[in-house]
């Protein structure tokens, strides 16, 4: 697996990064039992990922922190994230502070090195910023958490209004973003200042329902031709991002693994995440992501096809 330094914590992470959460939240969600969600972040383990992202509403901590018993633990990178509010609440600072420890005692851990604010709106921000960083900050001070994070929720938000207005405090150390070959707007929106910041990018998104392509994906491109975000002579109806897989070895050999390669080589990427409830799928999505860049007619394509895109997420 390789390794790239996660910005300006220092920290070396594997390109791939376990994803807890998603439609199978390690296979829990498909009722797989947690001896299963187990193996999948030992196999990870195994294949050379020590970046594991969890949070307290993906009900998955407790497997991960099971799965990481006996593994030392300055050899994996912990993210976890609590949410700025739930139930119509806003979360308080000392209610903050409370789940915290809950997510550590789940995980059997000490400290994270990641704390998230979870899928945090534009409408949150100035809440967040302003009430929950110092509460933050004393987490980081009493030596709970190492760097602190802030997620977006890129369904609602695909046009990154919270996080644009997050790259402008200096506060926040790791940052994750919705990116994908379907909307690629994060490339000139967030990545000239996380990268001029040293602000570590964890992808997301980078394959949901449409990008396993089929007739979400058909639907979704056809209601881009018709919004007239996409030229609809540069595509084929039936199968729009078809060319990207075919009968060459610098080619993708499947969608998913052209959506990965996409995103793993995007420059202002450091951790693309990746979700499954299966081992198997797991070394799949590993090999993709350790293959090279999409050839530089495929990517040229792409940009002229979706680089103007700012109103799907692929799910």
């Amino acid at each position: 697996m390789d390794h790239i330094v996660l910005g300006r914590t220092g920290l070396s992470a594997s390109v791939m990064g376990l994803g807890c959460g998603g439609h199978s939240r390690l296979g829990l969600a498909q009722q797989k039992g947690e001896e299963n969600a187990v193996a999948v972040v030992r196999r990870a383990l195994d294949l050379g990922v020590n970046f594991i992202d969890t949070a307290e509403a993906y009900g998955t901590e407790e497997a991960v922190g099971k799965a990481l018993d006996g593994v030392p633990r300055d050899s994996v990178i912990l993210s976890t994230k609590i949410s700025a509010g739930r139930q119509g609440q806003r979360t308080t600072p000392a209610d903050l502070k409370a789940r915290a420890d809950a997510c550590l005692a789940r995980l059997r851990t000490d400290y994270v090195d990641v704390l998230h604010l979870h899928g945090v709106s534009a409408e949150q921000y100035d809440y967040c910023a302003e009430t929950l960083v110092p509460a933050l900050r004393e987490l980081q001070a009493a030596g709970k958490v190492r760097f602190l994070g802030i997620t977006e929720a890129f369904g609602p938000d695909p046009q990154h209004r919270a996080l644009v207005r997050a790259i402008e405090d200096d506060c926040w150390d790791v940052m994750m973003i919705g990116f994908n070959l379907l909307n690629p707007s994060a490339r000139e929106r967030l990545f000239p200042v996380t990268r001029a910041k040293g602000i570590g990018v964890l992808c997301m998104f980078a394959v949901r329902r449409a990008l396993q392509g089929g007739e979400p994906l058909r639907d979704l491109v056809r209601s881009l031709v018709a919004e007239g975000k996409v030229p609809a002579e540069s595509l084929d109806a039936d199968d729009p991002l078809g060319f990207l897989v075919r009968d060459d070895p610098e080619a993708a050999k499947s969608l998913t693994e052209a959506a990965y390669r996409f995103c793993r080589h995007e420059p202002g990427i450091h951790v693309v995440l990746s979700g499954t409830g299966s081992p198997a799928h797991l070394e799949e999505n590993a090999a993709a992501l350790l293959r090279p860049p999409l050839p530089d007619a495929d990517r040229a394509r792409l940009a002229a096809l979706f680089g103007g895109v700012d109103s799907v997420s692929g799910n």
